[in-house]
Parts: structure tokens; C-alpha cells; sequence
């Protein structure tokens, strides 16, 4: 080659890949999927949307049009009437209150539980585990009788306790976190030993910090069953002033008349701190998921 020939550069010569050109199958079926789940994502956003536009229609608006898709008359007088003189406000702070209390307590305790079944060895440990367990395959119907003779033969029935303390453990809880602290290097705790830290140090110091994804996803699923749970605080309360949210609702209601335009009003207060809530922890969720189950 001589030396006045030059050398044209192409992307192939400095190393560049050439570009990728997609088949048009793989370019159709991309459509197809994300049009598919743009179709159930607005599927499951509907009945959200329309409960917030029947709630702001109004009473008057409801009933000339409670099938529109958009308000034609827009009001605040039906969220005001169930927040004052509806009660809203009392049941969501008396919702509030339970879960909160099961959030915290169920939450210690079923990590105490796990921690003890995952690390701590003693006789009958694994049988004692299969039972909690077992628990799991009872219908919930099955316990709701036997509940309520216990909490009414200590003198709970009608208050709040007799409401929250059934729920200060779940064996979903327990298998949920153990598995999750199985997972967790024992190297962790044999070197924190060496340093002279006791058993609770290690758990509150070293197990707890590591296990936050799974708490806050436990947390959550606490938090929100306590919160949409009906039965039992129908069951175990007379006095309307101690209701949840769940039991308030009910009130709107008779054995002949609905009063839609509210209960679509308070139906929006009711699910509005859940989508708060899912919203602020949902990036814990799928990591508390995915970490636990991997190891048994």
C-alpha cells in the first residue's frame, strides 16, 4: 500500500457496533404488551376514578346523572355533609387508631417470633413452627366465635383493645420475617458475639436495620388489613362511636335505600390514606417480597 493512499474511518473500524435494527414481530408484540397493560392498569384505576367524580357531583348532580363519566356539576356540600354530620371524621380517626396499634405491636411481635424460630434453637422448635403454620389453613369464620367467647369473657367486648388485640400476631407475619432472617448471614451475629454483644443487641442493633424492606412490607400489609377489616369490629362493638371506617360505611345503608352520593363520598375518604400509604412505601414492597422465601 502506498503511502499517499489514506484510510477512511468507518464505525466498524473504530470499534462501533453496528446498529441493531428490530423485527418488526419483536416491534408488534411490544405494542401488544404494553397496550394490554395500559388496558388493565386503567381498568383498576376506574372505579377509583369514578367514585371520586360521583362524590363530587353533589346530590342534585348524582341523581339527574350518577352514570356520567365526567361531573357536569361540581360540589363540595356531599364530602362536608359525611365528614360533619356523617361521622367520617370520627371513624377514620378511630380506623387510624386500631391499625395503628396492630402495626406496631404485630409487627415486634412477629419479628420477636421469627427470630426465635429462624436463630435461637430449642427442643420442639420446628414442630411449634408447623403449627403456627397450620393456623394459616383456618378459615376465618371458624376462629370469629371462639374470639369473641374469649374477649368477651375478659371484658373486652365493646372496646378497643377487644377490637386490636386479636390481631397482635399473624402467622403470615412470623413465616414472612423468618424467612426473611434466614437469609441473613450468621457470620453477622457470630462476630458481633465475639464483641460481647447479647442476644437482644444483636436483634435490635444488627437484625432489625437489615430486615427494614421486609418490616415496612409487613407493615404495610398490617396496617391495611386492620384498616379494611369489617367483621370483627362489627362483631365485637355495639357503640357506633368507637366504628372504623369499614363498619361507618355500613351506615349509609338500609335494608331498602342507599344513599349513593355519600357513600361514594365517604368511600374516598376511606381509601384516600391507603393510596397515601401504598404510595410512600411501595419501593419497599417488591424488595420485602423478593428477599423472603429464598431460603427455608
Amino acid at each position: 500500500m502506498s503511502a499517499n493512499t489514506s484510510i477512511v474511518a468507518t464505525p466498524q473500524s473504530k470499534g462501533a457496533a453496528p446498529a441493531k435494527r428490530r423485527h418488526p414481530g419483536v416491534i408488534a408484540r411490544n405494542i401488544l404488551i404494553y397496550t394490554l397493560l395500559i388496558f388493565i392498569a386503567l381498568t383498576m384505576l376506574f372505579p377509583y376514578y369514578w367514585m371520586v367524580v360521583n362524590s363530587v357531583k353533589g346530590a342534585r348532580g348524582f341523581t339527574a346523572d350518577p352514570y356520567s363519566l365526567l361531573p357536569k356539576t361540581f360540589s363540595l356540600d356531599t364530602m362536608r355533609y359525611v365528614w360533619g354530620a356523617g361521622h367520617i371524621g370520627r371513624y377514620l380517626r378511630n380506623s387510624m387508631v386500631y391499625a395503628s396499634i396492630v402495626l406496631v405491636v404485630q409487627t415486634m411481635v412477629n419479628a420477636l417470633a421469627a427470630y426465635a424460630f429462624a436463630r435461637v434453637q430449642f427442643p420442639g422448635r420446628d414442630t411449634l413452627f408447623i403449627l403456627v403454620l397450620a393456623t394459616l389453613m383456618l378459615p376465618y369464620s371458624v376462629l370469629l366465635i371462639p374470639t369473641y367467647l374469649i374477649v368477651w369473657k375478659v371484658h373486652l367486648a365493646n372496646t378497643m383493645w377487644g377490637v386490636v388485640i386479636p390481631g397482635f400476631a399473624s402467622a403470615y407475619g412470623i413465616f414472612m420475617l423468618r424467612q426473611f432472617f434466614l437469609n441473613i448471614p450468621m457470620e453477622l451475629e457470630d462476630a458481633a458475639r465475639i464483641d460481647g454483644a447479647n442476644r437482644l443487641r444483636i436483634f435490635f442493633q444488627i437484625i432489625l436495620p437489615l430486615a427494614q424492606p421486609a418490616l415496612i412490607t409487613l407493615g404495610l400489609f398490617t396496617f391495611i388489613g386492620t384498616w379494611s377489616d369489617f367483621t370483627w369490629p362489627l362483631v365485637v362493638l355495639s357503640d357506633s362511636t368507637k366504628y372504623p371506617i369499614t363498619v361507618g360505611l355500613s351506615l349509609y345503608r338500609d335494608q331498602q335505600w342507599v344513599q349513593y352520593d355519600r357513600t361514594f363520598a365517604a368511600s374516598t375518604y376511606a381509601t384516600f390514606p391507603l393510596i397515601i400509604l401504598f404510595l410512600l412505601g411501595q419501593k419497599y414492597i417488591i424488595g420485602g417480597i423478593s428477599l423472603t422465601g429464598l431460603k427455608g
